[in-house]
């Protein structure tokens, strides 16, 4: 019977934890807008206090007797994240209306959320450990937990995501841990259970209420869950809105897509064939198509945002318009298309996936599908009179990776530089251009051309972007995703203070979980090791082969596989637990290093064939097999250990999680944006060896 409530308890709580978490990611992102450094401080968050809550549930689980509070516990889990969402949705009713909210109020915000709902789950594993007997407990726990999270990941990524709304996911997620509340203690519970399900289907109407505090003042006409975001159409009189994760994409009036369209395609003869990256249901294709283009190839990530074009402009009924859906970049890798003029009407580098498109190598493919006189667009943060410092240097880095691809770059100023590239010269005189196809606008001519156009601001623009010699923008360096973040702190009044604060905070936590013991530190170093492995790697897939949804999930389900594998597999190994932990340091020591050279030479591929073995073969193999190592190294040296099952799990889950909220926080807020990938994976190399040289030491003094 214990058995049985063993694993319903594990099961059930894996899969909630990871749900909930991606769901709550996914609400902190619509509240504050934000970045990597929003997710990762959420992530950092989440392990950082999971694994506080592993270690205050070591007490209650020596006890015995663990059914009664894990009842309790599952009671929580599923009552918990209704309160979460409702909360983090009424957040932003705390700050002025429209203010752009930095990284403080969020990464706060977020922990008085989360952190009961992480104490709780994370005491219930040493307390789900109580209910076995034996030295292979703590083993045991780390297979079935890693189960149920690939349960978790499974079900939301793959079903919940795409039929269900939060709220109603909560539900789901509340029904199944009444079920294992139920298991707990059987009959003698179902009146308390039956009430909590009654209750939790009685408040499904505060989901509208709730979701209406995010958006004061305006009437919400759709919402909907997409794998990708949330999408919200909100109406305030007679204007229409248009919000991706609480980010406007598009208001009825906006008038910039006039600005993206005609500036590069007055560069080019009328009848262009031209490449559209986003942006295009919202206006750009009607404006583009003024130039009577012989054909348009459309390309968009969600499939949410083309169901828009019924409500806007009825753009993509048009016949010479082909509509792609999938990622921009992968787009022009596959393309056997070549193309008069190449526009991206994508936001700023605010994170690496939109980083990608603003790189030296993106640049040269873009080139390559491009006519010998055809010409490349995107559009940056500017300003209109004074570009301060960090601006400043977030446009250089990019303009530095332009000239590297193109003869003639052109900029024009204003609170948005249009950037446009060509290897021909470029024509400035907008205005004679539009005026000979007789095209008229509503606002770009009148103006905003004037100054724009004007010789002497185009002048100082050049100047202050090519005075000074900058690093270029690259896939594997994303420094403009880190200049555009410092940007985004200076501009929300977040002092770097809280960066460092955050960094601290758990860097203090992770030594205090292995302090004074040299098989914690193991244990920490490699659930440092797993999750920048895992974020490096998913990275690097992503700037090869595009933002695939399905295949970077699976990717991250193949990694808890691999995890549980190891476990499993290392307690089956008929080898000293001594030997397998050293073997394990060596191992992820090797894994870094091949994972480096992948990661150079990945960028450098061309040809089906190696592009295949890359896709499908080396970036899988490298993610299942540190998960596999990681997971080996866990089960040996849990047998290492002394105490208590429970007493085993507890602390080890502790170092676990304290090592992976390190390498969460330290990969998303420090190495990826002033390092890049190779930057992570050295820090990896570091540890490990340091791991090494200290388990080795110890062995030949034993010996």
């Amino acid at each position: 019977m214990r058995k049985r409530r063993f694993w319903v308890c594990l099961l059930a709580l894996g899969i909630s934890s990871v749900s909930v978490q991606l769901v709550m990611i996914r609400e902190v992102m619509s509240s504050f807008g934000g970045n990597e450094l929003v997710i990762g401080g959420v992530i950092g968050i989440w392990l950082l206090f999971t694994g506080l809550g592993s270690a205050l549930g070591v007490p209650p689980a020596k006890k015995g007797d663990p059914e009664k509070i894990l009842f309790l516990g599952h009671l929580l889990i599923a009552v918990l994240p209704f309160a979460q969402i409702a909360a983090i949705r009424a957040l932003p009713l705390f700050w002025v209306r429209g203010e752009m909210l930095g990284l403080t109020p969020a990464i706060a915000g977020s922990a008085i959320v989360l952190i009961p709902y992480c104490l709780v789950g994370g005491a219930m594993i040493p307390l789900a450990g109580a209910l076995l007997q034996g030295k292979d407990t703590t083993s045991k726990v780390y297979v079935v937990d890693t189960i149920g999270d690939i349960g978790g990941g499974l079900l939301f990524s793959l079903i919940l995501v795409y039929l269900l709304s939060h709220w109603d996911s909560f539900i789901v997620l509340g029904f199944l841990n009444l079920f294992a509340a139920f298991i707990m203690l059987s009959y003698k519970s179902l009146p308390i259970v039956c009430l909590l399900g009654f209750g939790i289907l009685a408040v499904r109407p505060f989901d509208a209420t709730t979701l209406s505090r995010r958006f004061p003042g305006q009437e919400i006409v759709l919402h909907k869950n997409t794998p990708f975001a949330q999408l919200t159409i909100s109406k305030t009189g007679r204007q229409f809105n248009v919000l991706q994760d609480a980010i406007p994409l598009f208001s009825t009036g906006d008038l910039d897509m006039e600005t993206v369209a005609h500036l590069p395609l007055s560069q080019v003869q009328e009848g262009a064939r031209v490449l559209l990256i986003a942006g295009g249901v919202f206006g750009t294709i009607e404006e583009i198509s003024k130039h009577n283009p012989t054909k348009i190839d459309y390309v968009e990530l969600d499939p949410a945002i083309l169901g828009l074009d019924k409500l806007i402009h009825r753009s993509l009924d048009r016949s010479f318009v082909n509509v792609h859906v999938g990622d921009g970049r992968l787009f022009v890798k596959k393309t056997p298309m070549e193309y008069e003029a190449v526009i991206v009407d994508l936001p700023d580098p605010e994170n690496a996936q939109i980083n990608r498109f603003y790189t030296k190598e993106f640049f040269n493919e873009v080139k390559s599908i491009l006519t010998k006189e055809g010409v490349f667009s995107f559009t940056l943060i500017g300003s209109e009179n004074y570009l301060e410092e960090t601006g400043l240097a977030l446009n250089r880095s990019i303009y530095a990776a332009l000239k590297r691809a193109f003869k003639h770059i052109l900029v024009f100023p204003g609170t948005t530089h249009y950037y446009l590239a060509s290897d021909v010269p470029l024509k400035p005189n907008i205005a004679g251009l539009l005026a000979g196809r007789e095209i008229t606008t509503k606002r770009l001519v009148d103006y905003d051309l004037p100054t724009m156009t004007d010789p002497f601001r185009l002048n100082i623009l050049r100047r202050l972007l090519s005075e000074k010699e900058v690093l270029s923008n690259r896939d594997l360096s994303p420094l403009a995703f880190g200049h555009l973040i410092d940007l985004w702190m200076k501009k929300t009044g977040s002092p770097k203070t809280i960066l460092y604060v955050i960094v601290m905070a758990v860097l203090g936590f992770a030594a205090l979980a292995c302090r004074n013991d040299r098989l914690r530190f193991t244990i920490a170093t490699s659930g440092y090791a797993g999750m920048a492995f895992e974020l490096s790697l998913l990275l690097l897939f992503q700037v090869i082969y595009g933002y695939v949804y399905l295949r970077v999930c699976i990717f991250i389900t193949l990694y808890m596989i691999g995890a549980a594998l190891g476990a499993f597999v290392s307690g089956k190994v008929n080898k000293a637990a001594a030997r397998q932990m050293l073997a394990c340091d060596a191992g992820l020591i090797l894994l870094a290093a091949l994972a480096c050279i992948a990661a150079q030479v990945g960028l450098l591929l061309r040809g089906h064939v190696f592009l295949f073995v890359m896709q499908y073969l080396v970036i899988p193999g490298l993610l299942f097999a540190v998960a596999f190592v990681a997971g080996c190294q866990f089960s040996a040296v849990s047998r290492m250990a002394r105490g208590i099952g429970a007493e085993i799990t507890g602390r080890l889950y502790v170092s676990d999680l304290a090592g992976a909220a390190c390498g969460t926080i330290l990969t998303v807020l420090v190495f990826l944006p002033k390092m890049g990938i190779i930057g992570v994976l050295i820090s990896v190399l570091a540890l490990k060896c340091l791991s090494l040289g200290l388990n080795s030491l110890f062995v030949l003094k034993r010996t």
